[in-house]
């Protein structure tokens, strides 16, 4: 589940790295600019290269889930922090979204990894 999870999050980020490299505004929605573009390459990357083993998969769902959800959540309090990335409402819903379910993806995998095994087990 985490492995096609990170490939998932990895594709989305991904494509929205190169529909940046090519427009500034998508919708209204989503500004791009630099410095976000090469965030967004760069997770993208990450999460397909980590959706290959389960235990990379497993730490880039943690490592993204606390990544976006504090983007998130700094993102709706003082989007100034950010610095020049320049952060849209549905950008923060996305990050927030993005980062509770990696969280749960990457801190539950285990859990119901070892409760599989016991039943089998058992």
């Amino acid at each position: 589940m985490v492995k096609r999870f990170a490939g998932a999050v990895g594709a989305l980020f991904l494509l929205l790295g190169i529909i940046g490299l090519f427009v500034v505004d998508l919708f209204g929605l989503i500004h791009f600019d630099g410095l976000y573009n090469v965030v967004h390459l760069i997770v993208g990357v990450a999460g397909i290269l980590a959706s290959g083993r389960e235990e990379n998969a497993v730490w880039f769902a943690k490592a993204a889930g606390i990544g976006f959800g504090l983007m998130g959540i700094i993102g709706f309090i003082r989007p100034e922090w950010l610095g020049s990335m320049h952060l849209e409402t549905a950008e923060n819903v996305l990050h927030a979204v993005v980062g509770a379910l990696s969280l749960y993806a990457g801190f539950t995998a285990q859990t119901i990894e070892v409760v599989q095994i016991r039943s089998k087990v058992g």
